[in-house]
């Protein structure tokens, strides 16, 4: 089924940056990066293109990936997924940076599975450099693999050779280059199409301006290699739009012969990016010269007459007997902090040692933010008489994050980390026992914090009137990712394992068009 030509990006918002998409059959299955979070790698699967659902992860044990010296803004970069005769490929890079390089770790991995469901291979690596891998299958069975490995010359893209379970490099790996010098190659891919094989990557980085997608073509898959005519493949060039940095494309096929790409995208609200890169996707239109544009030579669409796409709607009672997928973990938690059976129909987070700014928090619980407007709110039950901290989160990173809860010594209290400085904007200590509302009200950078107790009025606690520090713009240290909103506990070291119980979680609309 081809996706409806009204469809309205970006059609997986929020946080879910660097998308790889594979057709199977009539089912299409895309996967983004998670970067420190967990589970790892994050599973979509839509039949139209445009209505996607979360199926699951790839990593969803401790033991299966340990992310927990990792810093901010690595971990998991760009997989790519692909099918070939029965069986899903996924291959991903593990990448640990730092600003001034002192550390600059990269290597690239793959697993695969007879089932989208898993389970999956153990991991095998295939490079201990490089990043940003991709799986091409040529027309005689051969495996090769694609990455990322700096500028040297031209397009910095390198191919090798895989033996028939991909679980070796054959060879030596060669350059794919097109003669052109580009700021921050990655997420290659190839495909082929009418005999010749065409190459694509991003250029200008995802996180700074200009970046955009570039495609060239060659009879041979190891080149030489011509750049496409069109290029820049796909790239925003509308200065009043609110989608930009568009690149990180993979084209996919229909069933019905037509193309797309899945790309990324970040929608900015008054110069900053809160939600991080997202997922948009576009129809390709092929040319009599036999090159690809996007939508006609037009470029990334925004949908209908350009209004700002609603943010999801969610809520979770915590009925369930599992987690939501849509939950995710700061690195990887500590399963004994947390419980749906302890108290039925109430979420239990223990408080841990680590506070929110720490690398490894254990008891943070958060979801993907999804449009610049919202209204977050939980319900929560916590003696903090009993020493400790436990409430709502908005958090971008360990540099950069609110905390509004309930403080040692029953303190309603806000707090914000502004770049590692925090700082608190306000504190109420007239909070009596008994089930307390947090809310959250996110109007593009300004957010408010709301506290009520039996059904009453809602009081305001306090405000962030520029909380645009939650994005990559506005942290001090590397970004690639989006701000999530959730609850968290913590004991600030005390030894203490102090429960906090939440009854419900929610994420309301309130989108301005």
């Amino acid at each position: 089924m081809a996706p409806h030509p009204e469809h309205r990006n970006p059609v997986l918002p929020g946080f879910f940056p660097d998308p790889s998409i594979v057709r199977v059959g009539e089912d299409y299955y895309l996967i983004n990066s998670t970067f420190q979070y967990f589970p790892a790698i994050v599973i979509s699967q839509s039949r139209d293109l445009v209505n996607w659902k979360q199926i699951g992860h790839v990593f969803t044990k401790n033991e299966e990936l340990d992310l927990r010296e990792y810093f901010d803004g690595c971990g998991i970069w760009a997989p790519d997924i692909s099918w070939h005769d029965g069986e899903f490929f996924i291959f991903y890079c593990l990448v640990q940076l730092k600003m001034d390089r002192s550390v600059n770790v990269r290597g690239n991995y793959m697993v695969k599975s007879k089932s989208i469901h898993g389970p999956w291979s153990e991991p095998v690596q295939l490079t201990d450099h490089g990043n940003d891998p991709s799986h091409f299958v040529d027309d005689d069975g051969t495996h090769y693999m694609l990455y990322a490995a700096g500028i040297p010359k031209g397009t910095a893209t390198k191919i090798v050779r895989l033996n028939d379970e991909c679980t070796e490099v054959i060879g030596e790996a060669q350059w794919i280059d097109y003669g052109i010098q580009v700021k921050a190659p990655e997420g290659p891919h190839l495909f082929k199409k009418d005999g010749w094989y065409y190459h694509t990557m991003a250029a200008g980085s995802g996180v700074y301006e200009g970046h955009h997608q570039l495609i060239a073509r060659s009879r041979h898959i190891f080149g030489p290699y011509e750049p496409g005519p069109h290029n820049p493949f796909i790239a925003q060039f509308d200065e009043s739009s609110m989608f930009y940095h568009h690149g990180h494309a993979k084209l996919v096929q229909t069933w019905d012969g037509d193309w797309w790409a899945a790309y990324l995208v970040r929608r900015h609200f008054g110069g900053f990016s809160p939600l991080g890169r997202e997922t948009g996707i576009d129809r390709v239109d092929w040319l009599d010269d036999g090159w690809p544009v996007l939508n006609q030579g037009t470029g990334p669409s925004e949908g209908s007459g350009g209004a700002e796409p609603q943010a999801l709607t969610f809520r979770d009672d915590f009925d369930a007997a599992h987690l939501d997928l849509r939950w995710n973990f700061v690195r990887n938690p500590e399963p004994s902090h947390f419980s749906l059976s302890e108290c039925p129909g109430w979420l239990r987070i223990s408080t841990a040692a680590a506070d929110v700014d720490a690398p490894a928090p254990q008891s943070i619980l958060v979801q993907r933010e999804t449009g610049h407007h919202f209204t977050a709110t939980t319900r929560m039950e916590f003696q903090s008489q009993k020493g400790g901290e436990a409430g709502l989160l908005a958090y971008y990173g360990t540099k950069c994050f609110i905390k509004f809860g309930l403080a040692g010594g029953g303190l309603l209290r806000l707090e914000e980390c502004r770049g590692g400085e925090r700082t608190i904007l306000a504190e109420l200590d007239d909070i009596a026992d008994g089930p307390l509302d947090l809310r959250m009200e996110v109007e593009g950078l300004r957010r408010s914090f709301s506290f009520r107790q039996d059904g009453g009025a809602w009081k305001l606690a306090g405000l962030v009137e520029d909380a645009s520090f939650l994005s990559d713009e506005g942290t001090p240290d590397w970004g690639f990712t989006g701000t999530m909103t959730g609850m968290f506990a913590a004991h600030h070291g005390s030894g203490l394992r102090v429960p906090a119980y939440f009854d419900f979680f929610s994420l309301g609309n309130t989108a301005k068009a």
